[in-house]
């Protein structure tokens, strides 16, 4: 699942992970106060989303694209499904955080999206739910995530 691994100048071990969503290997960095047997577990996680959790990843995803494309004067995309924007999605990085719970994953991923070619995406992962899904900030993930901001696209009232 995790394979090349190396320490970067920063002290942190980076490598290679497989997602099953995309099916893609992708750059995983793993914090230098985080662990290769903490990294395993965020990726199980990620392997392992049920469809529920991938189809709320996929809807803020599409508001986020349709206001993108609404807001440069581009027409929005119409998907037939919400999983339907995965073509338009390809994941770039993983970090994995120092955790505050070992046994809790985090999903903290960045993103490349057809629509913000500058900026790409992120997704946060906590606790089970979706925390952020917008462009790329590099938040804390044990943060609030930008909660309740217009750039966070979770909540349906963005829009």
């Amino acid at each position: 699942m995790i394979k090349n691994l190396t320490t970067n100048d920063h002290s942190e071990l980076e490598g290679e992970a497989y997602l099953e969503l995309f099916d893609q290997t992708i750059k995983l960095y793993i914090d230098q106060d985080s662990d290769l047997e903490y990294a395993e577990i965020c990726i199980t996680y990620l392997n392992n989303l049920s469809e529920e959790l991938i189809v709320s990843l996929c809807e803020a995803s599409i508001r986020y694209c349709n206001e993108f494309l609404e807001d440069i004067g581009e027409e929005m995309i119409k998907f037939s499904k919400p999983t339907d924007v995965l073509a338009h999605i390809t994941p770039n990085t993983i970090c994995i955080p120092n955790p505050k719970n070992k046994t809790e994953p985090v999903i903290d991923l960045e993103l490349n999206c057809t629509w913000e070619v500058e900026h790409g995406m992120e997704w946060i992962i906590r606790n089970g739910e979706v925390m952020y899904v917008g462009p790329y900030h590099g938040i804390n993930p044990y943060g609030d995530c930008d909660r309740g901001e217009d750039w966070n696209y979770i909540e349906v009232n963005n829009v």
